[in-house]
């Protein structure tokens, strides 16, 4: 009995070690989740005028940091999208914060205490002029 019980114990240790080592980043999870919110309110690759992901890392962690830039048609209202992101940061147990720029875009970033995540940028298609 005894023998069993170890052997189902070290079975569920790999298995709980397994599972860790699959876990997918946050900053990969909420590109998922953005990228799913973009799509599903009609903003297409075209809208993203520019994007890129910046590696960090410190003596114990590694992430990612996400940027895109994207372009608003003048119809488009930030306040849907808006409620979609704090949902998003909401679900992952992270901070969002809302950045009212001086040259009229609103940047969004989603952030840890210790970590940057993703810096999510909407300009209107007249300051690209």
């Amino acid at each position: 009995m005894i023998i069993l019980f170890l052997f189902g114990m070290s079975i569920w240790w790999f298995s709980l070690q397994f599972m860790q080592k699959q876990k997918v980043p946050v900053e990969i999870m909420i590109d998922k989740k953005i990228v799913n919110v973009l799509i599903s309110n009609g903003i297409i690759q075209d809208d993203i005028s520019s994007q890129y992901i910046m590696d960090r890392n410190t003596k114990t962690t590694r992430w990612s940091e996400f940027y895109k830039t994207i372009k608003l048609n003048s119809g488009r209202t930030m306040q849907f999208l808006e409620k979609k992101f704090r949902r998003i940061a909401r679900s992952i147990g992270i901070g969002l914060n809302k950045v009212n720029n001086r040259d009229g875009s609103i940047t969004y970033k989603f952030y840890s205490p210790s970590k940057n995540y993703y810096n999510i940028t909407f300009i209107r298609s007249k300051n690209l002029n």
